[in-house]
Parts: C-alpha cells; structure tokens; sequence
C-alpha cells in the first residue's frame, strides 16, 4: 500500500513522466499504440484518425510478432496507411518496443523508390527524439551501414530495401516485406504477373 501510495505521489508531481511512462507501457503492448503515439513524428502536420482497419492491419500484424501467422497478406483500399504501418512502424515496433533488434526485414514493391522511401521513414523514425528517448537503450544503429538501401542496428537486425525482380541474393531476411508487386498499369500484363511470381517463388526463397 505504501508503495502504491508513493508511486501516486511521484506521478502528481512529475506529470509529464508518469504520461511517458504510460504511453511507453502501452505502446510495447499494442502497434496501434505505437502507431498513435509516434504519428506526430512522421506526419505532424496530418491529424491521426482512429478506424478499425488500421486497428485489424496492426492486429494482424502483431499476431506474425508472437509467432501465430507465418504468412500474412492484407488488401485494403488506397489511403488506409498499409505501407506506412507494415513497412515503417511496425518494424521500427519490432526493434524498440518488442526487444526485436535482432530481425532482419527484406522489403520489395513494384518499384524500389517505394521502399526507399519507406526506409528512410523507418530510419527517421527510430533516429528521432521521441523514439530514442523511450528505445534507444534497446539498440545502437551501425554507424557504418546507413545507405539508402539498407540500415542496420549492433545487433545483427537490418532493413533492406529491393524491388520485385532485384536483387537480394545472399540476404536472409526473417520478415519479408513485399508491398504492391504489381504497378496498377501493369497488373494486365501476363508477362508482368509471371515476372513476379518467379521473383516471388524462385528468388525470394
């Protein structure tokens, strides 16, 4: 009870700390936490605006983090931050809030200037105040491997940025992120959906 007592003390007089703390608690447990707090760091000029289908992507998600779903593919419309929470927070999530350092992540999409700029979403998020402020003892990025395509942490984690029919020969990744295969104005192309489906069971493996 005295210990209860002096925990509410602590957290009527540092307000601010006893906030940080929780939000910390809750966003090791949740994505959609995560997602919701570290918003304002990479969109702060676009209000963050609750809906389930965030909510489900980032459910489902975490089920691949805890080991339940091996293989995950989600399809929802343009606009429901698909990208942004597979290819930047979650593993960003991943690295800090879960103690994940350690996993390694091959991205592709249709063109590699999409992973590029997820990369370096991913890179800004975990470089910033905020993140470091709550995660930055969990790991140190590899001060020498921070190129555009591939940044990598002290312990052994990377990210790497491809695209559908480049190259990741020799990477071993052990998530695989693969976001929009096809370009909209080739996804009628025979030719171009058999391109992808080598890449997908032939390289990739």
């Amino acid at each position: 009870m005295a210990n209860i007592k002096k925990a509410a003390q602590w957290a009527i007089a540092n307000k601010q700390a006893a906030l940080m703390k929780l939000n910390k608690m809750e966003a090791e447990e949740s994505l959609y936490a995560f997602v919701k707090l570290m918003w304002p760091v990479l969109e702060p000029g676009t209000p963050f605006l609750e809906g389930w289908v965030m909510k489900e992507v980032c459910r489902h998600l975490e089920a691949v983090t805890e080991g339940l779903v091996n293989r995950l593919l989600i399809n929802v419309p343009p606009g429901f931050c698909k990208s942004l929470i597979t290819d930047v927070f979650w593993p960003a999530w991943e690295w800090g809030p879960k103690r994940k350092p350690h996993t390694r992540y091959v991205c592709a999409a249709y063109s590699e200037q999409l992973t590029l700029r997820d990369n370096r979403k991913c890179l800004a998020l975990i470089q910033s105040d905020e993140y470091q402020a709550m995660w930055g003892d969990v790991f140190e990025l590899d001060k020498n491997e921070q190129s555009k395509h591939k940044f990598a942490n002290m312990t052994t984690g990377f990210k790497l940025a491809t695209a559908v029919g480049g190259s990741a020969t020799g990477e071993r990744g052990d998530r695989v992120i693969i976001d929009d295969p096809h370009n909209v104005k080739d996804s009628e192309s025979d030719a171009k959906r058999a391109e992808a489906l080598h890449w997908f069971t032939e390289v990739m493996p």
